[in-house]
């Protein structure tokens, strides 16, 4: 169940002098499968958002304003189409969790009456049209209802709202799907001091739970966009994606592992600008292990999903929120890998060789074994994935696991200091598998064409050439101290290394 029990909301003004909130009216908002039943909930909007009842023209002039806006838009866009769209969005990219801040009640609600923000409408439009359209058909509409809706936000800069930052984050989405990454990256900054100045960092009790809760969701989504917490604040993930018959959702699972691997790649970085060994390194790991354990036994209990089966995973291909149990599952698995990957000499990610030198042989054994058996429940659910229609829409995180499992399975084949039970043919089998996945789902996708071309060449390079898989995977050792340079390294996913920013003004 997504978000709360419908729920009747009783809006109110509060005059510019103070007082007690006054109610205009009550609006029904239902959440998806949610039973028959009404709880009253008093709103207090805050003085930035407080409507003057001492002013009628302004409020008169207001909703001229909208009226206007209702008919500006559907000069570009039907209304027929717009509910098509919305329709397809909730069903269809909705459950990837990067768009999961938009209230599907009150969104589907208002296309449905004519009330939906202009701005948004046009965003959700232009998403929708850019991910689900066929490729071969020309986007033009897209484009233009992009530049529109953009064009609104930067008119109205100085005055932002909730409703225009998701229709911003929309935007940055599309500029990614279209590979206009410097642009996005750009835009990013914009969102990110639009939610300062919003203060969505910042909770507010006396908003209703939904408004709470969409706050949250939009500060999460602007923050997961490059995977960069330095963004904006990180929400309270307690709260985030409860109701109530469950104390998690699989939104807040998501959230949850996400926040796992910034802490191993927070922990990645910083091993890789020591010079010494750390004495409490191995407790660190066992509290990252006994975090990702926790995500696993919260999964099973509250959905009865086992994360390391992947029959589970099969059995629910047809359910609406299947790609949220997939990015569990991989991320779950990737989890292990990025934390024991560092004690593996060698590999590009792990540690300095002073710091891996001082663990226990055992530890290093462990991490080996670690990576294997994870890796491998990655490639297993990457053979799976094959199986499934070419047409659905996966998250680009999977393409991401599927990258770093095809580096991770070929460093473990060639590695001299390792020894695992893997076969040159199983591994370009598996190598095979991952290119043909991010291929299938990924290959359209300017923002993890990198990503499909690296898989493709490390999977020619295994076919034809397979004692130079370990040149390839790690490259000549570097003549100065490798920590610092991987420590300023960008991924291979990550926007601005994408947006290729050139400075050129020393020329």
């Amino acid at each position: 169940m997504e978000w709360v029990p419908s729920t009747i909301i009783s809006e109110t003004i509060r005059p510019n002098g103070g007082g007690e909130t006054r109610p205009v009216r009550n609006v029904v908002v239902r959440s998806l499968g949610a039973p028959e039943r009404a709880l009253n909930v008093r709103i207090a909007f805050a003085s930035s958002v407080d409507v003057d009842i001492q002013q009628p023209k302004n409020l008169f002039s207001r909703r001229l304003n909208r009226l206007s806006g209702r008919q500006r838009l559907f000069s570009l866009i039907s209304r027929e189409e717009l509910f098509q769209r919305v329709g397809d969005f909730f069903e269809r990219i909705y459950p990837m969790t990067s768009y999961a801040f938009l209230h599907e009640p009150t969104i589907r609600e208002q296309s449905q009456n004519n009330t939906l923000d202009q701005c948004l409408a046009l965003a959700i439009v232009a998403i929708a049209k850019i991910l689900l359209s066929p490729k071969s058909q020309p986007l033009n509409e897209s484009v233009s209802l992009t530049k529109k809706a953009e064009t609104i936000i930067l008119d109205h800069l100085e005055r932002p709202s909730t409703v225009k930052l998701q229709a911003l984050i929309l935007i940055i989405h599309y500029h990614i799907q279209t590979g206009r990454f410097s642009r996005a990256y750009m835009l990013t900054g914009l969102a990110a001091r639009a939610a300062t100045a919003l203060r969505l960092n910042y909770e507010r009790p006396e908003l209703s739970f939904i408004a709470q809760e969409t706050r949250r969701r939009v500060l999460w989504a602007l923050t997961a966009i490059d995977g960069d917490p330095g963004h904006a604040a990180t929400p309270r993930l307690a709260h985030l994606g409860k109701d109530s018959t469950s104390p998690i959702s699989l939104l807040g699972v998501c959230i949850r592992l996400s926040k796992i691997q910034k802490d191993i790649m927070r922990l990645t970085r910083q091993l890789a600008l020591s010079e010494q060994p750390l004495v409490h390194l191995s407790g660190l790991i066992q509290e990252i292990q006994k975090d990702l354990w926790r995500v696993q036994a919260d999964v099973e209990l509250s959905f009865g999903y086992q994360i390391t089966s992947s029959t589970h995973l099969i059995a629910i291909q047809n359910n609406r929120w299947f790609t949220r149990y997939l990015q569990i599952s991989i991320t779950w698995h990737q989890s292990h890998c990025d934390l024991y990957r560092l004690f593996l000499p060698g590999y590009p990610e792990a540690a300095p060789k002073i710091i891996i030198g001082a663990m226990d042989i055992s530890i290093r054994e462990h991490a080996v074994r670690q990576c294997h058996e994870h890796v491998e429940r990655i490639n297993q659910i990457l053979s799976d994935l094959q199986n499934l229609p070419p047409t659905l829409l996966l998250p680009h995180s999977i393409a991401i696991c599927a990258y770093h499992a095809t580096r991770l399975t070929l460093f473990l084949l060639s590695s001299p200091d390792v020894n695992v039970p893997l076969e040159m043919r199983d591994a370009i089998t598996k190598a095979h598998t991952a290119a043909a996945v991010t291929e299938t789902y990924f290959s359209s996708s300017p923002s993890t064409k990198q990503i499909v071309l690296d898989l493709q060449r490390l999977e020619h390079a295994v076919n034809i050439e397979p004692e130079s898989i370990y040149r390839e995977l790690c490259g000549p050792s570097p003549p100065f101290d490798q920590g610092f340079h991987r420590h300023g390294h960008l991924a291979i996913h990550s926007l601005v290394r994408q947006a290729n920013f050139v400075d050129d003004g020393y020329d």
